[in-house]
């Protein structure tokens, strides 16, 4: 099949490499049908008893479709707000995280020959999570509580240990599947899940 140049636009800032007293990043990429403009920042606060980084982005997604006799003009924005947090206990190192986002989205149809706009189909959510993890010598474990509007909440986490230079990983989550996995070589790794099934994943950079 013949390949179709679309044209676009992309640029990329990246202020972590500024003087500015704020880290984070600013893309936009824009294609024949719509655009995506997304804005994260950050500051890093240091102390004698760890580090706290609070976070604030921004997402404004456009998109634009004809369907028919219909043409769909899509909307989305998002705002997200966080917190990261990191500590030691005596041997233990101790990380948290917060954050929650709002997406205010719309969809709008309108007749592609007259232009008259037919009707709106608005929407809100919400998604939050909450996240704790610690490392002590060869073991660790994490824990996550997430909630999307329309769904209940989830809750996963995970123990690891390192064994002989040998990664062992156990997730759980509140649906109560669980999987074993391994590392294998350099890159390589299996997994053992509750159905019985066995599966191996292998990834290389070049």
């Amino acid at each position: 099949m013949e390949q179709q140049y679309r044209p676009g636009a992309f640029a990329e800032i990246d202020l972590r490499k500024s003087n500015l007293p704020i880290s984070g990043g600013i893309r936009y990429d824009a294609g024949p049908d719509g655009s995506r403009a997304e804005i994260d920042l950050n500051k890093t606060f240091e102390g004698r008893l760890g580090s706290i980084t609070p976070t604030i982005g921004y997402t404004d997604e456009r998109m634009s479709r004809i369907d028919g006799p219909l043409n769909i003009e899509e909307t989305a924005n998002t705002v997200r707000i966080g917190v990261d947090g990191q500590t030691s206990i005596g041997p233990v190192d101790i990380q948290g995280s917060a954050m929650g986002s709002r997406t205010r989205s719309n969809r709008e149809f309108t007749d592609v020959g007259t232009g008259l706009s037919l009707f709106n189909d608005p929407n809100v959510g919400t998604f939050t999570k909450i996240g704790i993890g610690a490392r002590m010598g060869a073991f660790s474990f994490d824990a996550n509580r997430t909630k999307r509007s329309g769904s209940e909440v989830d809750y996963s986490g995970n123990i690891g240990m390192n064994i002989g230079g040998a990664d062992i990983n156990i997730p759980i989550s509140s649906d109560a599947k669980r999987n074993i996995g391994f590392n294998v070589g350099n890159g390589g790794r299996l997994n053992f899940s509750d159905d019985g099934s066995v599966g191996y994943n292998f990834k290389k950079d070049f």
